[in-house]
């Protein structure tokens, strides 16, 4: 499988997750409970989708048949740069803004603030792999395949729980941004 396609295909579950587990316009309706003073969980969650957002766009950017080798290439490093400014920023405005104001948010923010910064660090690193290739060498193909592996599986594994988390629920269905991604994702 290219690794243009492989990416999108990682982008594209996780923008499903999203859409299946609370970005859609599901009424749900928030608990009357006391909760810890941080971020606005709207404000919070559109930070995050946005993030993800970004990400999609720049999936959906790359050609499914670049004409040469250095065309996939330039399209691949295109892609890993604005995949991993994607990933840095969403971090960064997360961090801005603190955990979200919901039971158990520093945990939240932590685990979500972690992805995204594992997620910047793994891009990057393959990017750098991905640029010392030779697009003359015959393999180009395959060995830009080879480094699309295992990379963001297990960050990705910890922020699924996201999505279904009951205090945040309410804010995915509020936020624009979710919405449409969530839109988006269903549309796919």
């Amino acid at each position: 499988m290219p690794l243009s396609r492989r990416c999108t295909g990682i982008v594209g579950l996780l923008a499903l997750g999203l859409a299946l587990g609370g970005c859609g316009s599901a009424d749900v309706k928030p608990k009357s409970i006391v909760v810890p003073q941080g971020a606005d969980p709207v404000a919070w969650v559109s930070s995050f989708c946005g993030g993800l957002s970004n990400v999609i766009a720049g999936a959906a950017a790359i050609p499914k048949s670049p004409p040469s080798p250095q065309a996939q290439k330039d399209r691949l490093l295109t892609f890993a740069d604005a995949t991993q400014k994607a990933f840095a920023t969403t971090a960064q405005e997360l961090t801005q803004l603190g955990p979200p104001r919901i039971n158990d948010g520093k945990r939240v923010q932590d685990t979500t603030v972690g992805f995204f910064t594992t997620a910047a660090a793994t891009v990057e690193s393959q990017r750098a792999k991905i640029a010392a290739l030779d697009a003359k060498d015959p393999d180009f193909a395959q060995k830009a395949n080879d480094l699309s592996g295992p990379g963001l599986g297990t960050a990705a594994n910890g922020i699924q729980g996201l999505t279904s988390n009951t205090d945040l629920a309410p804010a995915f269905g509020t936020s624009q941004e979710c919405r449409r991604l969530g839109a988006g994702a269903a549309g796919h």
